[in-house]
């Protein structure tokens, strides 16, 4: 179940016959926990750099999920008539003017100013020369990127709010509509708007992407150090790939489940056990003895996992890098790899074998456990934490161009896209529809 509005952005689209499902893009799993954007959790400014925004996790389609955006509660479905957007058939924007790149890009990115946000233009020149130009997979498909500025005038008519767990959020409809009214879009593929607006800091990723300035901050320079990668991190969400950091430790102990293991295994840059889109292989459970935390699955009681490498008011030991080395019970299921109900609460030992270069296999990822990612650690991927990497990992490089690659290419001759297509549009309709709009790889 999710919150939809049944809407079109503009009205030239009614004249074609085309009827949309926007979906919020707040990011709202029943889990509010501080973290995406982020590498840290509340309570982490120990280990790692304070300067990192709160996001909140990505929408999911998956039961129990929901918004708080308003709207009426239904179930997501795709058209049964609905058809693959065809290659080369994207947006135009007939009344706003790219200020880096060509008009004839195949996404395009509205950079909202909303109510005179601080900084904004010093924080769309680092987005484009110091993250979209200079960092990869963007910076080998620039060309296939054009940047627009806007300017969007009252917060609250706009329906934007401060959100808790993240700096705020407006009303998607009433954004893109005004969107529209500046640029004149004529469909919404390929189309990737950000707005950015004076609240406390902290990002969010959907249908609209809503980033924080702060005004409070003496200069520009605190407010890129702040905001440093999370205009790629954010568009890394639109393409597919989930957050790879922890989003905090129950208290009492409960196992953080958040996607389950075979929809993490349909996001870009996750896996479940096996590791089957970077790894030849992996270590059995019984090789899992390199860390503190592999004694969990040998805890067979709630009360001995629970309380395993935590103090007495339930706060989780955490090693030199700042993983975490206690364990969680789950009352519900076996863990799928370790085959017990006592797991560790986040994972700092490789089990990959045969990986790609540069990844490897850990346990836990988008927001709990029964998931696999290819990063340790904050530093080791912008999708961990953006303010602490200075690149994507290997995994997400990889699923990052060929989705840009494949979504914004004109030229349907490739069996390679032309599968992959199929594929992502199967991922896209069962589990994020709100995200259909990247150009030939969107659904009508």
């Amino acid at each position: 179940m999710i919150s939809s509005i049944v809407s079109p952005w503009s009205s030239s689209w009614l004249a074609k016959g085309r009827h949309y499902l926007f979906l919020v893009s707040l990011c709202t799993l029943p889990l509010l926990f501080a973290g995406c954007g982020g590498g840290s959790s509340a309570g982490d400014s120990d280990i790692a750099p304070p300067e990192e925004p709160v996001e909140a996790p990505p929408t999911s389609t998956a039961p129990g999920s929901n918004n708080s955006s308003g709207g009426t509660t239904g179930e997501v479905s795709t058209p049964s008539n609905a058809t693959a957007v065809a290659p080369g058939d994207y947006a135009s924007l007939s009344r706003c003017t790219p200020i880096a790149g060509s008009e004839t890009a195949e996404f395009k990115v509205l950079l909202a100013n909303l109510d005179n946000a601080p900084y904004f233009d010093e924080i769309v020149t680092d987005a484009i020369d110091n993250q979209f130009r200079a960092l990869s997979p963007f910076a080998e498909q620039f060309s296939r990127f054009a940047f627009y500025r806007i300017e969007l005038q009252d917060f609250a008519a706009l329906g934007c709010k401060a959100q808790e767990g993240t700096a705020f959020a407006c009303d998607d409809t009433k954004v893109m509509q005004a969107m529209d009214q500046q640029c004149g879009a004529d469909d919404i593929y390929g189309i990737i708007k950000i707005v950015v607006a004076d609240t406390g800091y902290g990002a969010s990723g959907g249908e609209v992407i809503y980033l924080g300035s702060d005004s409070s901050w003496p200069d520009a320079t605190t407010a890129l150090r702040h905001l440093r990668n999370i205009v790629v991190h954010e568009v890394g969400h639109n393409f597919g790939l989930a957050d790879l950091y922890e989003t905090g430790i129950d208290d009492s102990g409960t196992a953080v489940e958040g996607w389950p293991s075979e929809l993490s295994r349909e996001w870009r840059n996750l896996d479940g056990p096996g590791c089957s889109k970077w790894c030849g292989s992996y270590k059995p459970a019984s090789e899992y003895t390199q860390s503190a935390s592999a004694t969990c699955p040998t805890l067979t009681t709630r009360d001995s996992c629970t309380s395993f490498n935590r103090s007495e008011t339930g706060a989780c030991t955490k090693d030199a890098d700042g993983n975490y080395q206690c364990c969680a019970w789950s009352d519900e299921a076996k863990d799928d790899y370790f085959a017990s109900q006592c797991t560790p609460a986040w994972g700092s030992e490789d089990i990959g074998l045969d990986c790609l270069e540069g990844a490897g296999c850990y346990y836990g990822g988008a927001y709990g456990n029964n998931s696999w990612r290819p990063v340790k650690t904050w530093s080791d991927s912008i999708m961990y934490g953006a303010g602490h990497s200075q690149a994507f990992d290997s995994v997400s490089v990889r699923e990052l161009d060929e989705t840009i690659r494949c979504c914004g290419s004109s030229d349907d001759s490739t069996q390679s896209c032309a599968d992959f297509r199929k594929e992502y549009n199967t991922f896209l309709s069962q589990h994020q529809p709100y995200k259909q709009r990247l150009g030939s790889c969107g659904v009508r």
